[in-house]
């Protein structure tokens, strides 16, 4: 049925229905400028101009306009031939907008009656009526019960403890919130929220609606000065990290420290395989693929990423392609998806078919998505390798990196690139900046810094390094050990090698140079890890393929 055809002679009293709500045009207006008068509402001029387009367009029976093309020409100027395509203007300011009103919600609209949200994957707004939580009401320890809370994770951090009289300490504790909150939200699929001064006078606790809070406290004696930090589940009520440093507080210094401290704090707790993520991880795990969320599918692709095992590729598969079809315009889901296709063409992986076309199409949309998403770049990079455009995968490297630097999963990710492609010191340094940054670090790090080890011929080292590897993709650790093991003239145990990764792979001594030659793309690194097989006793067949 045309719900414009409804409307009655007072249309500024008619209902809107919408998703099982009943709310007039006139109250919905009244958030509306509720929401854009308000301080809290961290938006630019431009992203207030896109929320009063959309709703405006959703009250007056316009909601089908609300594609792409008509917000990219009417709110953003964007020329009549606009291509969303090669321009992804509005989808990247949906997503702004969409965490600028989350945002608002948790720090100053606990309290209003309506919520207006803009669903991922589409620009129709939606109304519903909101309960309304007073601080008093609810005990924290019960809140997870009572309160919807976003998809998401939401870290609440709140006010540092000054436990001492020092002006320097105040301001150093005040900046750190601050650095904390900039930090996290480097990180997409996580929303903080800074508590100190918000929401004031209203009655409402933003903690009431974050899983996850972050304090702390700076407490000096005669001659040091201490800093501890502490993050709590609230629905276990138990302290689930917690981190206690000694610091110098030299006022040329503070700036610098504060972002130290920040960066590291932040990729212990936020990062894709911080605490948080563990835990909401294993939450999530008893779930089917169409039950998952698309925050909990991007979790089973980064459980893979951690354990690289045939099973949790398989469901990183089926839930990615879930939030795919689910959010068809997130980003991330897609870019999971290449890297997931990438690592299918690298290692041969069988029943797939064409795994680098499908990797490079998915790679381009999820760039053209979010072209700021640190998972899109370095997914993108990835690909770049595979496909052998060297020029164009370091490009796309460094876009990877400037995006957050602190990160240990991507600067990881592309320091293993930069092995395969052959420029070891810099891979190197990057996979042991990534390791430092989080001890809790994937396994296969260890292969980059093995390859450095095994070019550069300390052979003794190299298999130090890969001791410590421990993942099971496909038969890539064995032909490791095999080559490894020939170069150091350990040739029993080369050769046991050598049958595990026949067994994994029974025609690899047959397209041994064809499927090595995926990913190690500098020739003389090529020639040196073939020259390893054969020492461990492999036969490579070097006929060329029909």
């Amino acid at each position: 049925m045309d719900r414009s055809k409804l409307r009655d002679q007072n249309p500024s009293q008619t209902s809107v229905a919408d998703g099982g709500t009943d709310l007039s045009r006139d109250e919905i207006r009244g958030q509306l400028e509720r929401i854009l008068g308000h301080s809290e509402f961290d938006a630019t001029d431009r992203l207030r101009e896109f929320l009063r387009f959309v709703v405006t367009e959703t009250l007056a029976g316009r909601a089908f306009r609300l594609k792409g093309y008509t917000i990219a020409t009417e709110v953003f100027g964007r020329p009549k031939d606009f291509d969303a395509a090669s321009d992804p203007i509005v989808r990247v300011e949906a997503g702004r907008l969409r965490r600028a009103l989350e945002r608002y919600y948790l720090v100053a609209g606990g309290e209003d009656p309506i919520r207006i949200d803009i669903p991922k994957g589409h620009y129709v707004p939606r109304f519903s009526r909101q309960p309304i939580h007073s601080r008093h009401a609810l005990d924290l320890r019960e809140a997870d019960r009572e309160v919807d809370r976003p998809a998401e994770p939401t870290i609440a951090i709140l006010p540092f403890r000054c436990l001492c009289a020092d002006e320097d300490e105040l301001f150093f504790v005040n900046g750190l919130v601050e650095e904390l909150v900039t930090e996290v939200n480097r990180y997409q699929d996580i929303v903080a929220v800074q508590c100190q001064g918000v929401a004031s006078g209203n009655g409402f606790d933003v903690r009431l609606v974050a899983r996850f809070l972050l304090d702390g406290s700076i407490r000096r004696d005669a001659s040091t000065v201490k800093l501890a930090t502490a993050l709590t589940d609230q629905v276990t009520g138990r302290q689930i990290w917690a981190d206690s440093r000694k610091i110098d507080l030299d006022p040329g210094n503070m700036i610098a420290l504060q972002e130290d401290i920040a960066r590291d704090a932040v990729a212990a707790i936020a990062g894709e395989y911080g605490v948080i993520a563990k835990r909401l991880s294993l939450e999530s795990r008893s779930k089917p693929p169409e039950a998952l969320s698309t925050y909990e599918a991007m979790l089973r692709y980064h459980h893979y990423m951690l354990v690289t095992t045939p099973q949790a590729a398989e469901e990183a598969f089926a839930a990615l392609h879930q939030a795919t079809q689910r959010e068809p315009d997130y980003g991330p889901a897609w870019s999971a998806l290449a890297n997931l296709f990438a690592v299918a063409y690298a290692i041969d992986e069988p029943g797939i078919d064409s795994p680098l076309e499908s990797a490079t199409a998915h790679a381009h949309r999820g760039v053209a998505l979010e072209p700021e998403s640190q998972l899109a770049r370095t997914a993108m990079a990835l690909v770049y390798l595979l496909r052998g455009e060297l020029e164009e995968f370091r490009e796309e490297a460094q876009i990877a990196l400037a995006l957050n630097p602190s990160s240990p999963n991507h600067t990881g990710a592309i320091g293993f690139c930069f092995a395969h492609a052959g420029d070891l010191d810099r891979a190197h340094a990057l996979l042991e900046r990534a390791m430092a940054l989080n001890p809790c670090h994937p396994s296969w790090f260890h292969h980059g810094i093995c390859m450095y080890y095994y070019h550069r011929g300390d052979y003794d080292a190299a298999h130090k390094a890969l001791l410590k590897v421990g993942f099971q993709l496909a038969y890539w650790e064995a032909a490791m050990k095999a080559a490894v093991l020939g170069k150091l003239g350990r040739l029993s145990e080369a050769r046991e090698a050598v049958q595990e990764v026949l067994k994994l792979k029974p025609d690899f001594e047959y397209h041994a140079r064809e499927v090595t030659a995926r990913t190690l793309k500098a020739c003389d690194l090529l020639e040196d890890f073939l020259d390893g097989l054969r020492r461990a006793g492999l036969s490579i067949d070097e006929s060329p393929s029909v």
